[in-house]
């Protein structure tokens, strides 16, 4: 990644902040007013990381490859402390100079590779054959520990739907994310995200393991998210916020709120905590 430096760092941690990435931190717009308020926040969350001892992560479903294309597209210059991508099934930590290293705790929670990908392929088949159709979600492709996918629904029953996939994927012992689709991040309008993942891993695990890695407890723990899949991280850290621009089903499910989209309402926010 092309970012010129990490946020500052201190040998301790006291606070832990993490970020959803799409349409959370990144506003995939891109308007002038955004950003600018993205590279001001920046600038803030570098001061508040060396004066409070904050370390920063990004908790997403993108992959590394995609954040990069991101973070030029936006002119970003930071990279956090940590990134946990494909919905936090690989962990990495940035070092001062901005090179990512993996971070092989993490990796003791995955399975074999080749038998994830063959209970995610016999869930599929059998999903198939009870009449739920996914579609491959081939622009953003597939990651060795994310296979995800699009639900349409076809005007029937939306909740039972969704039960049997839950069911199926529990019986084939595979996580599950599941969450209507955000337009604006370059989703189909109407469709819903369904993503297979090792279990005990995602957002969530992904935020635990790092509390546990800095030794920070949940209440010293921010988080800022948008929609449905970021919604158990949320509840986990002692203080989760959607942003103001957070799609309608986050919004039903989860009341704690930034007053504002993006960068602006994220700063606000932390600025209660940190001055």
């Amino acid at each position: 990644m092309d970012a010129k430096r990490c946020f500052a760092s201190t040998d301790s941690t006291k606070s832990l902040i993490c970020f959803d990435f799409d349409e959370t931190y990144f506003p995939h717009a891109c308007e002038d007013g955004q950003l600018e308020d993205l590279h001001g926040m920046e600038l803030y969350l570098d001061r508040i990381a060396r004066q409070y001892h904050v370390k920063i992560a990004w908790v997403t479903g993108s992959d590394c490859a995609s954040l990069a294309d991101k973070m030029k597209r936006a002119h970003l210059t930071y990279m956090p402390h940590f990134i946990a991508a494909n919905l936090g099934t690989e962990l990495y930590q940035i070092t001062a100079s901005g090179e990512r290293k993996e971070i092989y705790a993490w990796k003791r929670f995955l399975p074999v590779q080749e038998e994830f990908n063959e209970r995610v392929d016999g869930l599929i088949d059998k999903l198939s054959l009870d009449g739920i159709a996914l579609q491959p979600q081939t622009m953003h492709g597939q990651s060795m520990y994310k296979k995800n996918f699009y639900y349409f629904p076809d005007g029937g029953d939306l909740t039972d739907v969704l039960h049997r996939v839950r069911q199926a994927a529990a019986a084939a012992e595979v996580g599950l994310n599941v969450n209507a689709c955000n337009p604006r991040a370059g989703d189909p309008d109407g469709a819903y995200d369904i993503d297979f993942i090792p279990l005990n891993t995602g957002k969530r695990a992904a935020v635990r393991f790092l509390a546990s890695h800095c030794m920070v407890e949940p209440a010293r723990i921010y988080a800022f998210g948008d929609s449905g899949n970021d919604l158990e991280m949320l509840q986990y850290a002692g203080n989760g916020y959607l942003v103001a621009n957070a799609t309608e089903e986050a919004k039903q499910k989860h009341g704690q709120m930034c007053e504002s989209p993006y960068a602006a309402g994220i700063q606000s926010t932390l600025q209660h905590f940190f001055l």
